[in-house]
């Protein structure tokens, strides 16, 4: 994935359509958008087919991009959600009833994991419900983290590996 100054290197140009850098910020965002889609499509050919879509309304919206307001990433993911959302509720209309039920079903169990999932983040203290935020919640690396926090890439690699520990504890 492009770093905000890496995708701002490239904004401009692909904002006068330059296809090198299209292809540039394409390259270094379509994995995320596709990560994100999968979180909320039922497979994975349908969230592919979302962040697809995502990634050609950013490059058709790319002029209403503002970097003062925010970074690129972000405002990818309010698009990918959207569409994603979106996609569902035709998904949903087509769907037959049998695969319908078992969605439901699978929606069901997630739902009781992730409200476990909620109870356990409850617990953990400030600095670590911030640190699952910034890696698990926004998928930054861990150069982003050091910089976010101020710490070194390597404090924040074993800050990541004890907090993933330690949920691994609290959720057995």
């Amino acid at each position: 994935m492009l770093s905000q100054s890496d995708f701002l290197k490239h904004f401009e140009y692909a904002r006068g359509g330059d296809p090198e850098s299209e292809r540039a910020i394409y390259e270094g965002y379509v994995g995320f958008a596709y990560n994100l889609a999968k979180r909320y499509c039922p497979n994975e050919d349908d969230a592919a087919d979302v962040a697809q879509e995502a990634m050609i309304t950013a490059f058709e919206k790319l002029a209403n991009y503002h970097p003062s307001k925010g970074n690129f990433k972000s405002w990818l993911a309010k698009i990918t959600v959207n569409k994603a959302l979106r996609w569902n509720s035709k998904v949903k209309l087509h769907m037959p009833l049998e695969e319908w039920a078992q969605l439901e079903q699978v929606l069901h169990n997630e739902h009781d994991a992730a409200a476990q999932a909620e109870e356990v983040i409850a617990t953990l203290s400030k600095e670590q419900r911030k640190l699952y935020e910034l890696f698990f919640e926004l998928g930054l690396s861990h150069a982003e983290i050091s910089e976010v926090l101020r710490i070194t890439v390597a404090n924040s690699r074993v800050k990541v590996f004890r907090l993933v520990k330690d949920l691994k504890e609290r959720f057995k």
